[in-house]
């Protein structure tokens, strides 16, 4: 059957149209997906190898934390969990609950209580002792930093029963709130049976301290107040600061001393660092117990002597097993680079700030990495993906990847054939 020219006519141009329609569809449809391949490892060890061990004392406990950007790390624990007489030490959590009770802000004054007949007869009862007091007489002013100073810096016993009465109006009852705060800070292992240290049935653990210590550290007005050196009570008397470190130590910040035929050399310390500028500071909280006098070294305080030994050689030896390591582009153990079917490529690289983070040798950052979707053509500097840098759990920064140079779309053969 012959068909006339125009209906043939007529098929080819429909044909034609229908090719024009496929070729139209392939050369403008959505190109092929742009493949990423990152390599990257998910554990990286910035700074190789292992810090030193942070010397244990020939005798009684030592319990070393290290406090950074919110996570804790146990550095050291010598016998921590043995449970000694804590002497003074304990004047830490009678400052502590009497600031729960009535808080402060550094630099405060706060509520101003007047010393009674009481008051007074546990003063000459203590001097009697040769206990650690602070004189007071009957209609005294102090006010609560007074108290907490005249507490934390010469040790007064006095002004712990003092502070006793004032809070609870009985010291047992005191007592009992100081065993309460103990037990909600998880020292399990902990009692107290006065509220300065002065009973041997007063006791804890290295262990337990550290957490009281470290609880002290966030309290800013009892930070403020243990790491005075020196202070004026309300009769003028310039009273010190027991804890000589405070002034021999670089970034020693308290906490507090104690000593007794008992507990031997007490020492419940911090120490805060920033070893690089630009580094989150490095707080060390630490505590010493059952230490023997150093008679041979000079200390003012040689019953204090051995705890400071053993306080100062720990600390030392920590901050040195730290190393300030640069975290960012050029740093990070990450590459990668995009490919697609027509045969255009470009590597990826990172773009954002360095941030300094403080490590321990052989301490692990996690490295995340994720992928942007992405199509071709793409100019240079293109968003292709992110890499994510965490430690213990913290976020230390995140970085974006980005391409190296532009990314060529299909040419129009490739479409064509390949649509």
């Amino acid at each position: 059957m012959r068909y006339p020219l125009r209906v043939l006519f007529a098929a080819g141009l429909v044909a034609l149209v229908a090719v024009a329609a496929v070729v139209t569809v392939r050369l403008t449809a959505a190109t092929a997906s742009v493949a990423a391949a990152i390599a990257s490892t998910t554990r990286w060890v910035p700074a190789a190898g292992l810090p030193l061990a942070v010397p244990a004392p020939p005798q009684g406990s030592l319990a070393l934390d290290a406090v950074m950007g919110g996570v804790t790390t146990h550095l050291a624990a010598a016998d921590a969990a043995a449970v000694r007489p804590i002497a003074s030490v304990t004047k830490t959590m009678t400052a502590l609950v009497i600031l729960d009770q009535h808080p402060l802000r550094p630099g405060e004054e706060g509520e101003v209580l007047t010393i009674t007949q009481v008051d007074v007869a546990d003063y000459l009862r203590v001097a009697a002792e040769n206990g650690s007091f602070v004189p007071v007489r009957i209609g005294e002013r102090f006010t609560e930093r007074e108290l907490l100073l005249g507490l934390m810096l010469p040790s007064a016993n006095n002004l712990a029963l003092t502070a006793a009465r004032w809070i609870d109006d009985t010291v047992p009852a005191f007592v009992a709130r100081l065993n309460a705060r103990a037990i909600a800070l998880g020292m399990a292992h902990t009692h107290f049976a006065d509220p300065d240290g002065l009973s041997a049935a007063t006791t804890s653990t290295a262990a337990d301290l550290v957490l009281l210590g470290e609880a002290a550290v966030a309290n800013e007005a009892l930070l403020s107040v243990a790491s005075s050196t020196t202070a004026t009570m309300p009769d003028g008397t310039v009273v010190s600061n027991l804890d000589r470190l405070l002034v021999l130590e670089p970034g020693w910040i308290g906490m507090k001393t104690g000593w007794t035929p008992e507990a031997g050399g007490c020492l419940l310390f911090a120490v805060e660092r920033t070893p690089t500028p630009g580094s989150a500071p490095l707080v060390l909280v630490g505590a010493v117990l059952g230490q023997p006098p150093d008679l041979t070294s000079g200390w003012s305080h040689p019953e204090l002597g051995g705890a400071f030994d053993v306080a100062r050689a720990a600390a030392s030896t920590a901050f040195s097993g730290y190393a300030a390591v640069r975290v960012g582009p050029g740093s990070i153990p990450v590459t990668g680079r995009l490919s697609t079917p027509w045969s255009a490529s470009t590597g990826l690289y990172l773009t954002g700030p360095d941030r300094v983070v403080l490590l321990r040798a052989g301490d692990s950052l996690t490295v995340t990495t994720s992928v942007a979707g992405i199509t071709a053509p793409a100019q240079e500097r293109t968003d292709a993906g992110a890499v994510t840098v965490t430690m213990g759990g913290t976020v230390v920064g995140t970085w974006t990847l980005v391409t190296a140079s532009a990314l060529e779309g299909p040419s129009s053969w490739w479409k064509l054939v390949h649509g």
